[in-house]
């Protein structure tokens, strides 16, 4: 089964150089976060995806002012007339909501949680926003904790709904679209910060992009549209820039709790990534994500 897929979800590309080209690498030590992944399950093939918390919290730690020119703006749900955009935006649209809760701009955010109601009822997803849950999103409007716990289990829901009714090729686009905007956000904040830890989770995010491709590629050519099809090559580029991002992995025990039922990873990467492939992914996301919210 899914498990919370969505809410917001973190990623990243690279390119190879002209051997003329000559770039210091930027190598970058992960140990200070843990490397908290989820397990989902389709088609009987296990994918991990980063975790939200990673991400969330380096955003917090960079002290960079609140931006609200990286979101999507709900003024454009008016142009998302096919289930393609429309899952994608659902995607994009709640990754955003996660950068509003972590700079608690909670008014703004009452604005995106409108908008993915509406892009909700057009994929047929309204179960998951039913009156109980709309009377609790309004009684935590105000309190960003409880807000987020409540919209994480929104998500799940829809996940569940996606994979019971044979819908899973949404789904997947939905998570594609959370993965495309958390890794625009993060590129966009590197050109302000080149803080070690946010290139390093950039750069990390290669094995993730290719778990995505695997997972969006039973549907290509499926009698999906072109703009699909085309999206998975967008992909397919990208991974191709992101093949020149070395990633070392060195394997340590992790410690086990079973007190708190929490598992600490000790293991440690290393992500090198220098300073054209970094820009260079930054120009290939924001192109593809530029094509999905116009």
């Amino acid at each position: 089964m899914w498990k919370k897929t969505f809410f917001f979800l973190f990623i990243l590309s690279l390119v190879e150089l002209s051997c003329k080209t000559e770039v210091k690498p930027l190598q970058t030590d992960t140990d200070s976060i843990p490397n908290e992944e989820k397990l989902v399950k389709i088609n009987d093939k296990l994918f991990s995806i980063p975790s939200p918390v990673q991400v969330s919290k380096l955003v917090k730690n960079l002290n960079l002012p609140y931006n609200k020119e990286l979101l999507n703006s709900p003024k454009n749900y008016a142009n998302y007339s096919t289930s393609f955009k429309r899952a994608l935006n659902l995607g994009i649209y709640g990754a955003n909501l996660g950068y509003l809760h972590i700079y608690e701009q909670l008014p703004d955010a009452a604005q995106y949680l409108a908008t993915i109601k509406m892009l909700s009822k057009d994929l047929d997803l309204i179960n998951s926003f039913n009156e109980a849950t709309m009377k609790r999103i309004e009684g935590s409007k105000n309190n960003k904790d409880s807000l987020i716990y409540i919209m994480s289990n929104v998500y799940r829901n829809a996940d569940s709904y996606l994979m019971n009714n044979e819908r899973t090729d949404i789904g997947v686009l939905i998570l594609a679209g959370g993965w495309i905007e958390t890794l625009f956000m993060m590129t966009q904040l590197s050109k302000q910060s080149k803080d070690k830890e946010l290139v390093s989770r950039i750069g990390e995010q290669k094995h993730p992009l290719d778990n995505l491709i695997e997972l969006l590629r039973p549907y290509y050519g499926k009698q999906q549209s072109k703009e699909f099809d085309k999206f998975l090559e967008s992909l397919v580029d990208l991974a191709t820039t992101y093949d020149g991002v070395v990633i070392e992995y060195s394997f340590e025990k992790p410690t086990v709790f079973a007190d708190k039922k929490l598992t600490v990873i000790n293991s440690k990467t290393k992500t090198i990534i220098n300073e054209q492939q970094l820009k260079e992914i930054t120009r290939m996301v924001a192109t593809i994500r530029g094509k999905i919210v116009e």
